[in-house]
């Protein structure tokens, strides 16, 4: 009679290899859901402030005060992302803006 392998064993085995074939990051997102953390892409929620404060019309009034209180609090507002310095230069150039639209994308 041949022996049946326990099916536990085998279920814990499939869930292994199906975990091991998923992206880390989405595994850790999937955990931080489970306890009710609502994990975000903090890439993507620049991109938002920063297509917020490019669509108000207030000639940037809205975005200094945002730098002023963040600087208040030690933070600062950092949306675009800086080119690393090269050797033999002091700092580092910030990268032009990417064109955005502003208004509604229908």
């Amino acid at each position: 009679m041949t022996e049946r392998p326990d099916p536990r064993k085998e279920l814990l085995r499939q869930m292994k290899a199906i975990r091991d074939r998923m992206n880390p990051k989405l595994v850790e997102r999937a955990k931080l859901a489970v306890f009710g953390k609502v994990p975000y892409d903090s890439d993507a929620a620049k991109e938002a402030v920063g297509h917020f404060l490019d669509a108000r019309d207030d000639g940037g009034a809205f975005r200094r005060k945002l730098e002023r209180a963040l600087k208040e609090e030690g933070a600062t507002l950092d949306l675009e992302p800086e080119v690393p310095a090269a050797k033999g230069t002091a700092a580092a150039a910030p990268v032009p803006p990417k064109p955005r639209r502003g208004g509604r994308v229908t």
